[in-house]
């Protein structure tokens, strides 16, 4: 009777300690699905919390330095403008150029740069973009503008949400 107890027994824990193995990978599938949906999910809603709109206020005229201003109209905050993409398509001497402007720290830009110029509004964090807040951004490029030509800006977050403005010179 012991040993029919003991093989019953072991029989018993061979089954629960297989189990035990055949679920872990089972267990270890989900947690990573898990992991995955949850991190969508905070994209999804990073991307419906962001919005920016972009307007360049005034022509320019016939110069290499020029302003826009983005606004946040959102509740995401931005602050990554280094990983922000700046593209600008313009027309000087006959010919189309369309350029990416890379982040500049500090202002005035080198050729082929951005920078921001001012902030206006930024009362809750410091140099962070909040919603309602607005900076100017002072941009260099490499050629005059032509007059009567359109100039046209496009602004990429790093969650890539994308607002234009286009104005004639």
């Amino acid at each position: 009777m012991g040993l029919s107890n003991a093989i019953s027994g072991a029989i018993i824990l061979f089954g629960i300690t297989y189990v035990m193995f055949a679920f872990a990978g089972f267990t270890d599938t989900t947690a990573s699905i898990t992991e995955v949906s949850s991190q969508k999910s905070d994209l999804e809603s990073k991307l419906q919390k962001t919005a920016i709109s972009l307007t360049i206020p005034t022509p320019p005229g016939e110069v290499t330095t020029f302003d826009f201003d983005i606004t946040n109209t959102n509740l995401e905050k931005l602050w990554d403008f280094d990983k922000f993409d700046v593209i600008i398509t313009y027309d000087s001497s006959d010919t189309t150029y369309t350029v990416t402007q890379a982040f500049d720290a500090t202002c005035p830009p080198v050729d082929g740069g951005w920078c921001i110029s001012a902030w206006t509004g930024d009362v809750f964090d410091p140099e962070i973009l909040n919603h309602g807040e607005t900076i100017t951004i002072t941009t260099e490029i490499d050629n005059i503008l032509q007059s009567t030509t359109d100039l046209k800006v496009v602004v990429s977050t790093p969650n890539r949400v994308v607002a234009s403005a286009t104005i004639t010179v």
